[in-house]
C-alpha cells in the first residue's frame, strides 16, 4: 500500500489541503460536531496522545522541570523536548490551548466548590 507524503505534493496543493482542513475544523458549529468529527478522524489512543502533549505543555507552562514531567507522566525526554520546542514558538497553538485549558479548569473548580456548599 503506498504511503502518502504531504511534502511530495506541489507547494500550492499542500497549502490548499492544509487550508481546507483548517476551514473544515473552523466550520464545526458546536462541541458535539467537534466531538463527532474527531471521533471519526482519530482513534481513542490518538486523541489520548494529543491530550498528553497538551498536558506536557501545561506542566511546562507551570514551571515543571523535565525530570518531574518524566516521573509524573511516564514520557520520554524526547517527547517533552518536542512539545517544549513547539510551545516556545511565537505562533504556538499550545500557548493558546494551554491558556484556555487552565481557565476552563479554574472555572470548573470554582463551580464545583460553589456546588459543594
Amino acid at each position: 500500500m503506498p504511503v502518502f507524503h504531504l511534502n511530495k505534493l506541489p507547494k500550492e496543493k499542500r497549502i490548499q489541503m492544509i487550508g481546507e482542513f483548517y476551514d473544515m475544523v473552523d466550520s464545526l458549529k458546536d462541541r458535539n460536531e467537534v466531538r463527532l468529527f474527531f471521533k471519526s478522524l482519530l482513534g481513542p489512543d490518538e486523541i489520548a496522545s494529543l491530550m498528553r502533549r497538551i498536558e506536557i505543555a501545561m506542566l511546562l507552562s507551570l514551571g515543571y522541570k523535565y525530570e518531574d514531567i518524566i516521573k509524573k507522566m511516564k514520557v520520554g525526554r524526547d517527547k517533552i523536548s518536542s512539545v517544549h520546542k513547539a510551545f516556545m514558538q511565537d505562533d504556538s497553538g499550545y500557548a493558546i490551548i494551554v491558556k484556555r485549558l487552565v481557565e476552563n479548569r479554574k472555572s470548573w473548580l470554582e463551580k464545583a466548590k460553589k456546588d459543594k456548599k
